[in-house]
Formats: C-alpha cells, structure tokens, sequence
C-alpha cells in the first residue's frame, strides 16, 4: 500500500470517528451495512451451560404462577408473594355485615405450557410480612399459614383468549378462585383493622400450584396491579343486598416471584452431565438457557485479541454478529424464547451492558429475536468486538446468553455447541477492515 493510500483511508476513519457526538451509541454504527475487506468466522468461542446464581424478581412487571414438567429441564413451579391493598380509604361495611362469597381474581397477561392442562392454585395468607426496600429473588421465601384459603380444592383450566362473562358483565381472560366463607367473614368482622392496621392485620397472599394435569401443565403470566386481579368481597348488610368490595395490589406495593426448580428429574443425560455435574466439555456439542433464573450460558472468546495481534491497531471491525442456532426439538408447548440477551462482564467480575445493548443502541440494532426461518438468533457485538481488538474499555472476553425477560418468562432454549458442524454451532461472524 502506497502512502497516500494510506493516509486516505486514515483521514477516512477518522473523519467517521469525528462525527460521532457518543462514543457508546455510534462507534460501528456508522459500519452497519458497510461489507469489509475481509471476513472470518473462525474465531475460537468455548461455552458452557450453568444454573443461574440469582434474578431480582421483586416488583417486575408481571408475576408467574403454575406448574411445568419439561423432560430436558426437570420440573418449574413457580409461586407469587404479594401485598393486598385497599381499594378506597375508610371502608363501611355497615350494619351485620354478612358474606355471600369471595372470590380471588388473577388477570391472565400470557401463559406458556398446555392449556389443556389443569394447574392445583392454592391461596395462603402470609404470616411474615414483606419490607419495603427489600429485593426477593427468585428463590426468597416468606413464611405462611399452611391452610389454604380456597373454597375447595379445585385444580383450574384457563382459557387465554376466552372472556369471561361475570353477572352480565364482560371482562377479559381470568381466573376466578373461590375462597373460604370464613375468610370472607373474616375481613367484614374486622373492618377497623383493614381501615387503620391492615398492614399488620392482612400481611398479603401467597399464591402458589401444587399440582398439574397431563404430561406438561401450564404457567400463566398474571397482571397483579390490574383492576382484575384482587380479592372481592359479595356480601349483605341488615340495610342492603348485592354489595361488594374489592382488595388488590397498588403498583407502589410490593410482590416477587419465587421459582422452585427440580432439575434432577431431568432425562437428559447432556443436561445432567453439563449443568448439573459441571462437565464443561459438553458445550462442544449442546448448550442450555432458560428462563425464571434458571439456566445461562457463559460464552468466551480467548484468542480474539490475539487473532488480530499482527494488525496492531491498524484493523476496523466494520460487522460482528454472535448467531446461536436453535436445536430444541419441535415441541407442541414447550417453545423457544422470543429473544435472548446478552450480560457483558466486567474485568472485576461484575454485570454490564455490553456498548452494543438496546440500552444504548436499539433493539433493531443490537437484535437477539428469534428468526423463525432461520432459527436463530443473531447478536450485533460490533462495538464490543472492536473494544476487545483494541484494548479498550472494562469489559472482559467472556458473557452471559440469558432470556430475555428471564424474571416474567418461562421459556428454555437447547443450541448448538462449539464443536459442531458450520450451519448449527454457536459462532462470531466478523468483518473487518485492515489499513
């Protein structure tokens, strides 16, 4: 290469460099359909599957309940701790307050299994109250009164996309469980402690699934805050009939979920060898992730920085894209994540966003959706590639492939190793241009 050559194509990337008004939003932005002069994907990745460590679950956007078998991934039964609120100050339940029923309510946000299946729910008064400022993770428990408070022991279907038709009135999809008469008595007789203790007097519910029809069961997203979800009380006084009154949860309140996982009942000898015994070699031929802080996959690439040594820093990482290649067998309910992320980690260990996440970028962008054609996902890593190459930056050549949303999702995914043929293994596609 001549040297006006040369010093073009440096004013080139500089003056693109130049441009740039944040360093962490737009560094490989500008090369996102520019093809390089070169290209590998050959770059040594090493992966391994792990139990996951632990997921804040408090006060996300959706709670879980229900009860999954899966034949790679064990056993999931997922349960909700949450606060009852008042749904209007003062309360006046009025003269010889008597109960007619009461029924708990969960709004159906999603589900994930067979709704074929029917799901054992049980309602528990809590006996430990939650704190605020607390964070509950996954595998936090409170403790609770070990008489359900259900009206029967009922096991329920769902219907996901059917309304529900409650006294003429037309709601959206829900659950509707009946509980005790005594319990619903219970709050009439105590209407000076709902309006000025309720807090020590009705600490909140735990909600949880005891059992599961048919080989798989079914999970259900639940909306706790919505106006459907919540305790009502029908009741009669000595002056009127047909009254009622509702407790929910106030978004200010406090809820987690907690996820109780049997792993051991897997009858997947790879999952068993891999995540369980802590057989790393395994990621040769398959890898796991799955949601409701289960399962990540730590991904490195060693030699990375080395591939490029010769270079210098005379190298620009024009694309880079991490594709995982989905080999979960079609399954009927079990399915794969909609999308996946990616944790970066930091030399000191601790969790980052990588430079390329939606955080700063956008989700077009960074991607990780599942591509149903293809069945893949694909990540844009550019920047972070760069970073590596050049020495830059804090963050380490190792991280974690999670689900997206793990805390609200139930979803598990098995794909392709390292050692495996083109079309299937996990890779890093890098184009790159040299100067």
């Amino acid at each position: 290469m001549n040297k006006f050559h040369f010093f073009g194509l440096l004013l080139l990337f500089l003056a693109l460099l130049s441009n740039c008004t944040n360093q962490n939003s737009d560094i490989g932005l500008g090369f996102m359909d520019q093809v390089g002069t070169d290209y590998t994907d050959t770059i040594t990745v090493t992966a391994y599957s792990v139990l996951e460590d632990t997921i804040n679950t408090t006060n996300l956007s959706g709670n879980m309940v229900g009860q999954i078998q899966d034949p790679v991934f064990g056993s999931l039964t997922a349960s909700i701790y949450s606060q009852i609120a008042m749904s209007a100050d003062n309360v006046n339940f009025g003269t010889n307050p008597v109960i007619d029923s009461c029924i708990f309510t969960l709004q159906l946000a999603g589900y994930y299994g067979d709704t074929n299946s029917r799901i054992g729910i049980r309602v528990h008064q809590l006996t430990e109250p939650l704190s605020k400022g607390t964070n509950y993770y996954q595998n936090s428990t409170l403790s609770y009164d070990p008489t359900p408070l259900n009206y029967s022991l009922t096991d329920y279907a769902i219907r996901p996309s059917q309304e529900v038709v409650v006294d003429t009135a037309i709601f959206s999809p829900h659950i509707r469980i009946r509980l005790s008469q005594a319990f619903g008595q219970y709050l009439l007789n105590n209407q000076w402690q709902l309006n000025y203790n309720l807090a020590s007097f009705l600490k909140g519910l735990y909600i949880t699934a005891v059992s599961h029809t048919g080989s798989t069961g079914y999970m259900i997203l639940t909306s706790m805050t919505s106006s459907l979800s919540g305790i009502t009380i029908y009741y009669h006084n000595a002056d009127h009939n047909s009254l009622r009154y509702r407790l929910g949860c106030r978004s200010e309140g406090i809820r987690f979920n907690n996820y109780t996982h049997n792993y051991e009942i897997s009858a997947s000898p790879a999952f068993q060898q891999e995540v369980l015994a802590g057989d790393q070699t395994v990621g040769a031929s398959t890898l796991f992730v799955q949601g409701t802080g289960g399962v990540k996959t730590r991904i490195s690439f060693p030699y990375l920085k080395d591939s490029f040594k010769e270079l210098g820093n005379r190298v620009v990482i024009n694309k880079a894209e991490l594709v995982i290649k989905d080999l979960s067998p079609e399954e009927v309910y079990l399915l794969h994540p909609v999308g996946l992320t990616i944790q970066g980690i930091k030399n000191d260990g601790s969790i980052s966003y990588l430079p390329d996440d939606e955080y700063y970028t956008s989700s077009s962008y960074f991607g990780g959706t599942y591509n149903a054609d293809k069945h893949e996902y694909r990540f844009r890593v550019t920047q972070y590639v760069q970073q590596l190459v050049s020495g830059t930056g804090d963050l380490s050549e190792s991280v974690n492939l999670v689900v997206r949303g793990s805390g609200v999702r139930a979803n598990r995914l098995i794909f392709g190793g390292t050692g495996l043929s083109d079309d299937q293994r996990i890779r890093l596609e890098i184009s790159y241009t040299k100067y």
